[in-house]
């Protein structure tokens, strides 16, 4: 479990943390102002909305995209300099406790969890696409495709990076620091996930019963990088569910409005089949790199 106690070798008193908690704050903020000022020169005096396909249409699809993703880029690069320069920590540290970044570990889960993903979507379409009760419908348009595809490989792994260095990095190991426990490192840094993705328009479509899936999801994310010793796995999972959100299945109350190879037009449904979905998924994904990576039972883990 080194990976959780790196912080410790850096500057941690509560005056950096307190920086660099202001300084994301920031770096959000500025990253925001060009999509409100877009927005607020297209549509006067209408409130931005993730919700209005009519709007989103209007602003355009891929535009809106690009200025969602473009607040974590400022985050990342913000994030890792003041880590290096502020916290004096190793930029390896950050990442992984091994020798080098573990590229393999990342490649072989990323390209797992895009294919299950896929494979499941492609035999729901394959088997409802002839049928009354199709809800997903093939929507490959390559001059709106291969623009999307090519912003998502570049922006998606930054974004999902980013979110993997604030939530499995800063706060994780940040709380690990203070407080010597890792469950309760694990248990707050989830919460704080699920808080932060609680504006999501998953949230309203939804209801506010699946913040627990953020929650679940947040809490899995910490264990395999406590378990694994290095993010290199959670970065993989979280790069490839959003581009599988982007890239693959876009639908109309998600958070990403994407001309995606499918678009599904069925209703949002309920929040326990999506607690339900998440709990299932996460466990047999933990099964599966606990089996292949050998880690030590979760009872092992103060």
């Amino acid at each position: 479990m080194q990976f959780i106690g790196n912080a410790k070798e850096g500057r941690r008193g509560v005056q950096f943390y307190a920086g660099g908690i202001l300084l994301l704050l920031t770096l959000y903020i500025l990253g925001s102002l060009p999509l409100l000022l877009l927005w607020e020169r297209q549509f006067p005096a209408q409130e931005l909305t993730l919700t209005d396909a009519h709007q989103i249409d209007q602003f355009g699809p891929l535009q809106l995209y690009f200025w969602m993703l473009f607040p974590f880029v400022l985050i990342f690069f913000g994030l890792i300099l003041y880590l290096v320069k502020v916290h004096r920590r190793n930029i390896l540290s950050l990442f992984t406790s091994a020798k080098s970044f573990r590229w393999s570990r990342f490649f072989w889960f990323a390209c797992f969890v895009l294919l299950f993903q896929s494979l499941f979507t492609v035999l729901q379409w394959w088997v409802f696409s002839d049928t009354q009760n199709a809800t997903i419908y093939w929507n490959f348009e390559p001059n709106k495709f291969f623009p999307l595809l090519l912003l998502s490989l570049v922006l998606i792994p930054i974004q999902a990076t980013a979110e993997e260095l604030i939530f499995r990095v800063y706060a994780l190991q940040g709380l690990f620091a203070r407080t010597g426990k890792v469950w309760l490192s694990m248990l707050l840094s989830a919460v704080f996930f699920a808080t932060v993705h609680g504006s999501n328009p998953e949230i309203q479509a939804l209801g506010p019963a699946i913040i627990f899936y953020y929650f679940l999801a947040g809490l899995f994310l910490a264990l395999i990088s406590v378990q694994d010793n290095g993010i290199e796995l959670s970065m993989a999972y979280h790069t490839s569910n959003n581009l599988f959100s982007a890239a693959v299945v876009s639908s109309s109350w998600q958070v990403f409005h994407t001309e995606a190879l499918w678009l599904d037009s069925s209703e949002p449904g309920s929040a326990s089949s999506y607690l339900i979905a998440g709990i299932l998924s996460f466990t047999f994904l933990y099964l599966i790199l606990a089996k292949k990576f050998n880690w030590n039972p979760i009872g092992a883990l103060r």
